[in-house]
């Protein structure tokens, strides 16, 4: 898939996230630290949507149960934080959420979400 016309750069505050469906696919954009991110817009924990999510510093957090995953990497880090390494049950729900490629061209965010 090529890049996808995914929003206005203005229309995401920094610190701020959108979540946007570009041909029926579910992606929340993130502004941090001066760069937009774009991420699989559904949680992995129980395939909530992602709209709503805020941005705790690096960290979109799903607005239903709580879990985090860093905007850089897309990688789970709460609950895994505490989750007792251990319990192989627990540690399924931790999976990442799919960090997209981006890049700006007159004030429009592109994503690549092949």
């Amino acid at each position: 898939m090529a890049f996808v016309k995914l929003a206005r750069v203005e229309e995401i505050p920094p610190g701020q996230t959108k979540y946007v469906c570009p041909e029926g696919r579910p992606v929340i954009l993130a502004n941090y630290d001066g760069g937009i991110y774009a991420l699989t817009g559904i949680c992995p924990h129980r395939n909530n949507p992602l709209e709503g999510a805020i941005l705790w510093d690096h960290l979109i957090d799903c607005p239903f149960h709580h879990f985090q995953y860093d905007v850089r990497t897309g990688e789970n880090h709460f609950p895994r934080n505490v989750y007792p390494p251990d319990l192989p049950r627990l540690q399924t729900q931790l999976r990442p959420l799919k960090v997209f490629p981006v890049k700006i061209e007159d004030g429009w965010i592109w994503a690549d979400l092949s």
